[in-house]
């Protein structure tokens, strides 16, 4: 069973016209398609309002006595995971926004058009990664968020399951778990382990470490495999400017 979970949405800018209409076009689009999310907007106190959860910001880098980017920079060490859309007229800021792996950069004097790119990225990119999967672990069902698992490993005739702050036995092979996963952002590396690439932090010749400083070896027959698909990977969620 597999279903997305409830989503947090903030809208941050001193602007509150400009709030208003990019909280407009979320109810337009994700009306659509989500059914339980909840949108913030948030026109000052940024400081203490902003960063302590949510799951995807629209952010102002030119705010009223605050950068931006440094409350994206925030909002990271509390939610490395959180999708963060930067909504700027200063568009010469775009290359001084990578800093913080922005999802998307939408410029204020191409703002439709880069709105709608926005969401298209946005609905691929929560439909494969906030699902909620159920899993039956000796017989308690327990949900588990994709974006939680970490990696998986094969031990005898268990996979175990890494995720953020527990670790779940499940009995069966990898195939089983794959099939109930369904999602391209989780490979095999290696005869005994599977990854979550959006945990990945870095890729080499023959690890891979991931964002939690686990270090996990690459299996000699996946080298190629992992290499491409982290390339396919990369070019799914690649910043379009």
């Amino acid at each position: 069973m597999k279903e997305v979970s409830f989503l947090l949405i903030k809208i941050i800018d001193d602007d509150p016209i400009m709030v208003d209409n990019i909280y407009t076009i979320i109810e337009k689009n994700f009306g659509r398609v989500f059914y339980d999310y909840s949108i913030e907007k948030i026109t000052d106190d940024f400081e203490s309002a902003v960063y302590k959860n949510g799951d995807i910001f629209f952010l102002d880098i030119d705010l009223k006595g605050y950068n931006g980017i440094r409350i994206a920079e925030k909002i990271r060490e509390y939610n490395y995971n959180a999708i963060i859309i930067f909504v700027s007229a200063m568009n010469d800021m775009v290359f001084d926004s990578l800093i913080v792996q922005p999802f998307h950069f939408v410029r204020k004097n191409n703002f439709d058009n880069d709105m709608n790119v926005a969401f298209d990225l946005i609905k691929k990119y929560v439909m494969n990664n906030y699902k909620i999967i159920t899993l039956d672990l000796k017989g308690r069902k327990t949900a588990i968020k994709l974006t939680e698992i970490v990696y998986l490993e094969s031990f005898l005739h268990e996979i175990i399951i890494h995720t953020l702050n527990d670790t779940y036995k499940y009995t069966g092979s990898f195939q089983n778990m794959f099939d109930l996963i369904n999602s391209s952002n989780i490979i095999r590396i290696h005869k005994s382990y599977a990854i979550n690439m959006f945990w990945m932090k870095e890729i080499h010749k023959e690890e891979i470490i991931m964002n939690n400083g686990v270090i996990l070896n690459i299996g000699k027959k996946y080298k190629n495999s992992v290499l491409l698909a982290y390339k396919e990977y990369l070019l799914r969620w690649c910043i379009y400017f």
